[in-house]
């Protein structure tokens, strides 16, 4: 966005007899003109500021990245207790007027005006709602110079022309704030003449990770015990077994629970050669969830962390309760960063208002809301996820499926092997398949779990163009939750209610997780919540089922699902590290991962 503004009482001096292509003038010059101030970004997005930039439509914004990382590794552990949380995440490199990182910053340039005298003064400010988070530095030979909003240009450097720099020092965060748009404005005044020039930048927004993107790193958290060190031991393994590249990290924490605390992101804009990229940890709005301060070891040169608010601890403002789907288009519409997704509680309270603000104000990957709450822990990847395909799309959408599931059961009925037991691990349910296949109750369950599971994915389908014929169905089953008549219930509130329940007075760390309305959770080990490595390899719990002349049916059955998808499935088992506490293996692990699309195009 262009706007040329100048003094009217002296437009006949200024006199220009050409305006610029993607300029308003505020009014009609007289001839005679000998400069014109001129503001260059790039507009054009190749990631460099050429006279190409001067051509823009309304609304065409230049892009900035927020400078969030910490390039000299000067900011303060998790366990230096001196920091808050708040104090830990405002340490990054564009917290004060430092240089630190002029690498990211955006690239602008003012035209020489060599006619202007030696008494011109020039001078850049920032407008609007953003004004506040805008760094702009000059260049001086081979120094960065920051530029006070009141601080003036001298007529030597109006006269040569400037390169300048430029970043914000926050992300977008709530769009009711700021949206993430701020004007530059470069004001030039010559004796009694004054004329700006303004371009408008947008701040890059947080764009999650999809599964079309290869992860780069795998994280786990601190060993809590044998068992979980089991748990790393055979993720590790497997990952040997097709030779992954990516490293695994340990987190600092013995939260178990890896993919509910974080959710790693980036942003980015153009640069000269690809794109500038600053990976985001995001923190889940979970404030009395500790193991988000770990997140603060992680920041480096070009690795920022962010907190999105919340006041407490609810299950499903956990972040395994939002996946990506991955770029697409469909009906008129593009959404080449894909979209996230996330669950509704159906408690009136998750996910909490700074969880959906936050992911709407990014505005580059529209929300779909779908229905979680007929789960206990209220996560879609405890039935959802998006793999990979050989299809014109380049993806599609894997569901848990109670019917092949059941279908594998009662095919080993049918086969005279009922009795064989329903699970093959050594103090699981005690039960046949003959005595699963007639308990009425456990089939209601189920039958709700499947009608819910297809209400989303209608929705889904709907959202995305994905037809029946491309989705892959895992064979899955659903039962109600030992813990669930223990567990504690959120009720719906207003503005005029009292705080959360899970709000104790005795602060921080001593607040009670809150769960939704629902009551189920994973059967046999949900297979959809394990890990995609690539395009061709996954790593999904093992399934523990039904034995029968010496093959796990179940393990089989899962592990063709994802074959016939072309994907090899490297089975892990998380029985006690997380399967008997609700989760599977995509709960316990995160990544980064590459970043294979512009969100800008």
């Amino acid at each position: 966005m262009h706007k040329l503004i100048m003094s009217l009482k002296h437009a006949p001096i200024l006199g220009l007899s050409m305006i610029l292509a993607g300029c308003v003038s505020d009014a009609e010059p007289e001839l005679g003109s000998t400069w014109t101030p001129e503001i260059l970004a790039d507009h054009n997005r190749d990631g460099v500021v050429t006279a190409a930039d001067r051509i823009s439509g309304p609304d065409q914004f230049a892009i900035i990245l927020p400078n969030i990382g910490d390039v000299d590794a000067r900011c303060p552990s998790s366990n230096d207790t001196d920091y808050s949380d708040d104090a830990l995440e405002a340490c990054h490199d564009a917290q004060d007027n430092e240089p630190r990182a002029p690498d990211y910053f955006a690239p602008i340039k003012l035209s020489a005006m060599p006619q202007v005298s030696d008494a011109a003064v020039g001078q850049l400010q920032a407008k609007g709602a953003g004004a506040d988070k805008l760094r702009v530095f000059l260049k001086q030979g081979g120094d960065w110079l920051y530029l006070d909003p009141t601080d003036a240009l001298s007529a030597a450097t109006l006269q040569a022309g400037a390169e300048l720099g430029v970043d914000s020092r926050d992300i977008v965060r709530n769009a009711t704030d700021w949206d993430g748009t701020v004007d530059l404005e470069f004001a030039v005044t010559d004796g009694d003449t004054t004329a700006s020039h303004i371009v408008g930048l947008r701040v890059a927004p947080v764009i999650i990770h999809n599964h079309l993107e290869i992860a780069t790193e795998v994280f786990v958290p601190q060993s809590d015990g044998p068992v979980h060190e089991t748990f790393v031991e055979d993720l590790t393994a497997a990952m040997e077994k097709f030779n992954s590249a990516a490293p695994l990290r340990t987190l600092n924490t013995t939260d178990n629970w890896a993919q509910d605390f974080v959710e790693f992101g980036h942003v980015s804009m153009p640069g000269p050669d690809g794109p500038k990229t600053i990976r985001i940890a995001i923190r889940s709005p979970q404030p009395a969830r500790s193991a988000g301060r770990a997140l603060f070891d992680l920041k480096g040169p070009g690795f920022g962390v962010v907190q999105i608010g919340g006041d407490g601890y609810h299950q499903a403002d956990s972040f395994g309760n939002l996946e990506t789907v991955p770029p697409y288009a469909h009906n008129g519409q593009a959404y080449p960063a894909g979209r996230v997704i996330y669950g509704d509680a159906g408690d009136g309270i998750a996910p909490h208002t700074d969880f959906l603000a936050f992911f709407e104000a990014q505005s580059a990957q529209a929300p779909i809301l779908l229905d979680t709450s007929w789960l206990i822990i209220a996560h879609v990847d405890e039935f959802l996820q998006f793999l990979p395909a050989k299809n014109d799309r380049g993806w599609t959408i894997a569901v848990k499926d109670v019917p092949s599931a059941l279908a594998v059961l009662r095919k080993a009925q049918a086969q005279g092997h009922g009795d064989a037991k329903a699970f093959s691990r050594d103090g699981a349910l005690d039960m046949t398949i003959n005595e699963l296949l007639s308990d009425q109750a456990f089939l209601e369950d189920n039958e709700r779990a499947r009608r819910r599971v297809e209400m989303n994915l209608e929705r889904l389908m709907a959202e995305t163009g994905v037809g029946a014929e491309d989705i892959v169905r895992i064979p899955g089953l659903f039962e109600v939750a030992g813990f669930a008549e223990y567990v504690q219930r959120a009720t719906v509130r207003d503005a005029d209610q009292p705080p959360p329940p899970w709000l104790d007075e005795e602060g921080p760390g001593s607040e009670r997780i809150v769960y939704s309305p629902g009551n189920l959770v994973a059967f046999y080990p949900a297979a959809v919540n394990g890990l995609l490595m690539d395009e061709t390899n996954y790593i999904p719990p093992k399934q523990w089922g039904p034995v029968i002349d010496g093959v796990d049916i179940m393990e089989a059955a899962v592990v063709d699902a994802y074959a016939a998808a072309g994907i090899t499935a490297w089975s892990i088992d998380d029985w006690d590290s997380h399967h008997t506490s609700a989760g599977e293996v995509h709960c316990g692990t995160n990544v980064t991962r590459t970043v294979a699309t512009n969100w800008w195009d």
